[in-house]
């Protein structure tokens, strides 16, 4: 039997309502993402990339169709997201610094995360774990945002999304605020956690070269989905 795929779209869509006016953000679309594969979302600004990320992360409730994350209803029209399959999705900022709360050390933020999402287990060894995975020098742990550099506060913030060990991870332009040596470091590390640990990953980007490591691409015309392949 073949395995349910981690995130599933069925005929998700977003409407916007402006008193009588209706605007669609994204029509009606049919989307997997499987473990082990990494999707890039493409299109031009405006094209609906961003509200179908929101649509897998929770932050937004689809106005029609559904939700589901490793087989289990995520949202839909009518209900929130369950917050009992939020540990399974997590995501990745694209201005990681400005993410993390400025007054935190690193090992303060990934300890609170582990507490909140993961409760009843030990918070600082997942916190250890998840900097350990993304290469993070534990010497960075005790340091404040405002310490690191960009590549540090996107690989902390990577380790912050880490500590539920989620299924899913949805990524929204994470390269585009780091310098061309780092933002390839940052993209090999987000395609070995899909790959390697088999996780899915759901990438939103600008980048047609990081799109192109990817095994499949979606682009994304004025709220319509198209699958382009890898």
């Amino acid at each position: 039997m073949t395995p349910a795929p981690v995130l599933r779209l069925d005929a998700a869509g977003v409407t916007y309502r402006h008193g009588r006016r209706a605007t669609v953000a994204l029509h009606p679309t049919d989307l997997s993402v499987h473990a082990g594969e990494a999707v890039a979302l493409v299109g031009r600004s405006g094209a609906g990339k961003t509200t179908l990320a929101e649509l897998a992360l929770g932050l937004r409730r689809p106005t029609t169709g559904r939700v589901l994350v490793a087989g289990q209803r995520w949202a839909d029209a009518r209900r929130p997201p369950r917050r009992r399959v939020r540990g399974l999705v997590q995501g990745v900022p694209q201005d990681a610094a400005a993410s993390l709360p400025p007054a935190w050390t690193v090992r303060r933020t990934l300890t609170t995360a582990a507490r909140r999402l993961v409760p009843g287990d030990d918070a600082e060894a997942r916190a250890d774990r998840a900097a350990a995975t993304v290469r993070l020098d534990p010497a960075l742990l005790d340091r404040r945002p405002a310490q690191l550099s960009g590549g540090q506060a996107q690989r902390a913030a990577l380790a912050r999304a880490l500590v539920a060990d989620p299924a899913l991870l949805v990524a929204d332009e994470p390269t585009s605020a780091l310098d061309p040596a780092t933002a390839a470091a940052v993209s090999d590390e987000l395609l070995t956690l899909a790959r390697s640990d088999g996780r899915a990953l759901l990438l939103v980007t600008h980048d047609p070269d990081l799109a192109a490591r990817c095994d499949r691409q979606v682009l994304l015309t004025a709220g319509h989905a198209v699958e382009e392949g890898a």
